[in-house]
């Protein structure tokens, strides 16, 4: 990540993904998160507006990306959509262009998978 980062991403929290091939980005990848983003499943969600910075490893890509976002929904147990797994929904914020570019790719050439497997 660039050295002059904000106060609010230098306390961000660090997550690792790694998608080792399309149907693991497929299950997580939220389309429905206004400006792209990821649903993470986790027991403890994070409070909402958190920061995160993401460091992913796109399906056929040799080097990682780092992504900063931050928390924007969680579900829990006992919530009225107990029907979804527990998370937490995370928007990317000020993304590079070109990993932009790169997950727009695959997003729009497994479109139809993401929006079958979309939990919204």
């Amino acid at each position: 990540m660039a050295e002059d980062k904000t106060d609010d991403t230098a306390d961000a929290v660090r997550i690792e993904i790694m998608f080792k091939e399309y149907a693991s980005f497929i299950k997580v990848y939220m389309p429905n998160v206004t400006n792209g983003g990821l649903f993470i499943r986790t027991d403890n969600p994070l409070p909402l507006d958190t920061p995160i910075q993401l460091r992913m490893r796109l399906p056929e890509e040799t080097e990682d990306i780092e992504v900063d976002g931050r928390v924007v929904w969680t579900f829990v147990k006992g919530s009225k959509k107990a029907f979804l797994p527990k998370g937490m929904g995370i928007q990317f914020v000020n993304m590079r262009p070109e990993y932009s570019h790169k997950i727009k790719t695959i997003v729009d050439r497994f479109r139809k998978e993401i929006d079958r497997s979309s939990i919204m």
